[in-house]
């Protein structure tokens, strides 16, 4: 049960990571910009979630307020109201609400390494042929 729950999690945030890179690299390609995809999935394996002001690409930047927007949504604000609404029909303390979302983020933060990861390989894969 947890290992499907796990494996349709990573489906999810795969499939997000990848509508994202696609949306901002249509969004660049628009506008004319070049883009290093290459050094930007680089980038993105080695910190998906660290912006660096300044040092990061306005490319790399926008990837990665976009995850954590969606991070964010479905792992934070959806999870918060779920639990409060667990906690107040059990007539639990709202306090638990807070506990089980931060958990909740922790588990989506920490798969997300391993996201990026997966999502970098099969890009890579995707350019060589």
């Amino acid at each position: 049960m947890l290992k499907k729950f796990l494996n349709t999690t990573d489906r999810f945030l795969c499939d997000s990571v990848r509508e994202i890179f696609e949306k901002v690299e249509n969004k660049h390609r628009s506008k004319d910009m070049s883009i290093n995809i290459s050094q930007e999935l680089k980038n993105f394996e080695a910190n998906p979630l660290t912006c660096i002001v300044g040092c990061d690409t306005k490319f790399e930047t926008n990837i990665k307020i976009q995850v954590k927007i969606m991070l964010g949504i479905f792992f934070v604000a959806i999870p918060l109201v779920g639990f409060f609404i667990l906690t107040y029909i059990l007539g639990l303390a709202s306090t638990y609400a807070f506990v089980f979302t931060f958990i909740v983020a922790m588990l989506a933060t920490s798969r997300i390494d391993e996201i990026a990861k997966r999502y970098v390989s099969t890009r890579e894969l995707e350019t060589i042929q």
